[in-house]
C-alpha cells in the first residue's frame, strides 16, 4: 500500500540524535506513513546506528553518496511516494500529534499547512510563534521564514517545482517556499501551536549567522530580479524586500562582513530610498550621517560600554 504520508529525514554525522528524530517520526498519532532516512555519506556511526530499524515496514535506510543537506532532500523526494511530505532534520524532532493536526487542516486548494516550533537551546526552550498569513502569499514569505520542519506539504507542488535548490548553503526552505508560493501554490494554511522542536547546535549551519544574511539577500536579490523580467515590481512587495535587505544589512555588519554590508546598502538606496533604516531614530540618524558599518559598530561600542557600567 502506498503510504499517506513520507517523513523524509537526512542524516549527516548525526549518530547521537538521528535515532530521537526517527523515533519521533514514528510516534506520530496519525500511523499511515513511510519513514526514509537518507545518509549523506556520514563518517561516524550513523548507519550503525540506524541498523536497530532494519526489520520496521515503515522505516527504509538509504546509504547515498555525500551530496550535501539540499541534494540529500532531493534524494529523499525521489525516493518518496507519499501524498504528503514532511521533512525533519536528524537533530530535531515531532510532536506526537504533528501530522495528525496538519492533515485535519488541509482543505481543497490549500497546499501546505505549518506550525510553529520551539527551540531546545540546551539551557531553555524558546517558543518561535509565527503570525498569522494575510495578504500577499509572497510578500508574507519574503518577511517571515517558514522553517524546513515546520511545514506539511502535498507532494506534487514540491516535484513541480523541482525541490531544494542545491548551490544555496542554506537558507534553502527559504527560497524553496518563495518559489512555490510564487508560481506553484494556490493557498496555506497556518496552526498556531508548536509542533515540533529545533535543538540547536554549536556547529549547525544556522549558527554561521554571516553566511546566512548574505545568502539571504542573495536569494531576495535573485527574486527581485525575476520580478523585474515579467513586468513592474508591485509596490508592496518591494517594500517588504527593502526591509528585509536591509535587515540583511545589519546583520552582515554585525558578523563583520563590512564591504557586503555597504554593498548591499547601496543596492537598497538606488533601489528603494524611502525604505526606512530598520531601527530606531537614533541609528537611523547616524546611518545617514555615517553610514550602516560605522553607526552599527558605535552602537555595539555604546551597547558594550552602558552594560558593563
Amino acid at each position: 500500500m502506498t503510504p499517506r504520508v513520507s517523513i523524509l529525514i537526512p542524516c549527516y554525522n548525526a549518530s547521537a540524535t538521528v535515532v530521537r528524530a526517527v523515533d519521533s517520526a514514528l510516534a506520530q498519532t496519525f500511523r499511515d506513513i513511510e519513514v526514509i532516512v537518507a545518509d549523506d555519506g556520514s563518517t561516524d556511526s550513523s548507519l550503525a546506528v540506524l541498523e536497530r530499524y532494519h526489520g520496521n515496514a515503515r522505516v527504509s535506510i538509504h546509504a547515498e553518496p555525500h551530496r550535501g543537506g539540499n541534494g540529500t532532500r532531493n534524494r529523499l523526494l525521489e525516493l518518496a511516494r507519499g501524498e504528503f511530505v514532511q521533512f525533519l532534520d536528524a537533530d530535531d524532532e515531532l510532536d506526537p500529534k504533528k501530522l495528525e493536526a496538519c492533515l485535519a487542516a488541509f482543505r481543497p486548494g490549500v497546499d501546505m499547512v505549518y506550525t510553529n516550533h520551539r527551540v531546545c537551546w540546551g539551557n531553555g526552550v524558546t517558543e518561535k510563534s509565527l503570525p498569522e498569513p494575510v495578504g500577499d502569499m509572497v510578500a508574507y514569505l519574503v518577511a517571515n521564514n517558514i522553517a524546513i520542519h515546520e511545514p506539511l506539504h502535498r507532494r506534487g507542488p514540491l516535484m513541480a517545482a523541482g525541490g531544494f535548490d542545491e548551490s544555496l548553503p542554506c537558507c534553502q526552505e527559504y527560497e524553496l517556499h518563495l518559489r512555490l508560493a510564487g508560481s506553484y501554490w494556490l493557498a496555506m494554511t497556518h496552526l498556531p501551536e508548536s509542533l515540533c522542536t529545533v535543538h540547536v547546535m554549536p556547529q549547525s549551519v544556522s549558527s554561521n549567522q554571516g553566511r546566512t544574511f548574505s545568502t539571504k539577500a542573495g536569494v531576495l536579490l535573485r527574486l527581485l530580479g525575476e520580478w523585474g523580467k515579467v513586468g513592474p515590481i508591485d509596490d508592496r512587495r518591494s517594500r517588504v524586500v527593502s526591509n528585509e535587505l536591509l535587515g540583511c544589512v545589519r546583520q552582515l555588519c554585525s558578523a563583520g562582513r563590512d564591504e557586503e554590508a555597504l554593498e548591499l546598502f547601496s543596492k537598497v538606496q538606488r533601489m528603494s530610498p524611502a525604505t526606512p533604516y530598520p531601527a530606531k531614530w537614533p541609528l537611523r540618524l547616524a546611518v545617514r550621517l555615517v553610514g550602516p558599518v560605522r553607526a552599527e559598530r558605535a552602537r555595539i561600542w555604546l551597547t558594550r560600554r552602558l552594560g558593563s557600567g
